[in-house]
């Protein structure tokens, strides 16, 4: 039942759909993506809420990949979402755009007039996802897109943010800078949410190299090429540094420094049972991602969150979308400087067994608290009360009171 005995809210989901197989055969694979939808769906599933999928299969454009994405296979499907549909589109740079926004449209439309939900929400408002908006307002559906990434918004002052969202009713962030300043009444900044893990051992084994685990793109914006800069750097002796993630091979340089400085080993895409085992065996857990890349104001970097679900020591660089209260859980570095991201790297690998199982013991109780399921009720909760299970003639009653 869902939060304080509320109706059960109808939900039209979009967002792009993938499944694991996809992911490691994909050629624009998507893991940070697909694991934070399924982790926030399966919360408002469980809370009692019915939601439906609506998403398309994302991969670089032709020829780096498919001329046409078409319906992907039942298993593939079964995975992902045994409601779902899923969009087809021609996937060539001039028509991709406007082929997703109209199978988005058209999906869209069959999805209301086979039941029609209280609410659409999206995953972003890029401009395919302008397709759903199109077939919201056309049968007066309240449209809330929630915020993940976008590009750096002080370059036009909002100009392009405000265009896209026009026609939401509310929109939810989840990058704590983007909330506070983007423009607008109506918003909401989601409540962190991880899906515990099994917890690896408690104290370090001084009798195996350290391992340092990277689990994220291959590319500058994701801090890569800081980290693999910082190993060399290390006090620690013999620490090996594991990447795991999407992008192996695409930039030259990345791909040349991983194959040349020793302790690397770069894993490319893994099946997520055998990232499961690494995360679990991981020394400490980096999020190194540069702090001046405009981009990373509007995001949380959901690499966080995924790393607090193992319950193991992380470093982070601090970016402009990570809020208040991770100061307990998360050791920051000063810089996003290779040496400073060493340095905080060594420091969580001097610590002893009794501070570091203090600070496992800090995050595993913090994951207790951030269920998929509270975060779920906490944006449901914030949607009831803007009227959004209302119809729009309430709806503007409850807006206006």
């Amino acid at each position: 039942m869902a939060k304080h005995g509320a109706m059960p809210l109808n939900i039209l989901w979009s967002g792009p759909l993938q499944s694991s197989e996809a992911m490691i055969r994909g050629t624009a694979p998507h893991p940070a993506t697909m694991r934070w939808q399924r982790m926030f769906i399966g919360g408002l599933r469980e809370a009692g809420h019915h939601v439906r999928w609506i998403g398309h299969e994302p991969h670089r454009t032709w020829p780096w990949g498919p001329l046409r994405v078409s319906a992907a296979s039942q298993a593939d499907m079964h995975e992902i979402d045994p409601e779902g549909t899923q969009v087809c589109y021609t996937n060539v740079s001039r028509f991709r755009n406007r082929s997703l926004r109209w199978g988005y449209r058209r999906a869209t439309l069959a999805a209301i007039r086979a039941a029609r939900p209280d609410v659409v929400v999206t995953y972003n408002a890029d401009p395919w996802m302008q397709g759903v908006a199109d077939a919201a307002t056309v049968e007066s559906i309240p449209w809330v897109p929630v915020i993940l990434e976008c590009l750096n918004p002080l370059v036009d002052g909002w100009r392009k943010f405000r265009r896209d969202t026009n026609r939401a009713a509310a929109v939810a962030f989840i990058s704590h800078w983007a909330f506070t300043h983007a423009p607008g009444d109506h918003k909401y900044l989601l409540s962190g949410a991880v899906v515990s893990r099994p917890a690896g051992p408690a104290c370090r084994d001084k009798n195996r190299a350290p391992l340092i685990l990277y689990a994220g793109a291959h590319s500058r914006a994701g801090g890569i090429d800081r980290l693999v800069a910082a190993l060399p750097r290390l006090k620690t002796a013999g620490a090996r540094l594991v990447i795991t993630g999407q992008g192996k091979g695409l930039d030259p340089d990345i791909t040349r420094a991983c194959k040349t400085t020793p302790g690397v080993e770069d894993l490319g895409m893994v099946p997520e049972a055998r990232l499961a085992e690494l995360g679990s065996a991981a020394d400490v857990l980096v999020n190194p991602r540069p702090i001046d890349f405009e981009d990373n104001r509007t995001n949380f970097p959901s690499k966080i969150l995924d790393y607090l679900s193992y319950k193991r020591p992380i470093v982070s660089t601090r970016t402009d979308g990570v809020g208040p209260g991770y100061d307990e859980l998360v050791r920051f570095t000063a810089s996003d400087e290779p040496a400073d991201i060493a340095a905080a790297i060594d420091d969580v690998l001097r610590m002893d067994d009794s501070a570091r199982n203090e600070w496992m013991q800090r995050i595993a109780a913090a994951v207790d608290q951030m269920t998929p399921r509270r975060a779920a009720d906490d944006f449901t909760s914030w949607l009831i009360r803007m009227g959004i299970d209302k119809s729009p003639w309430q709806r503007v009653t409850a807006a206006v009171t």
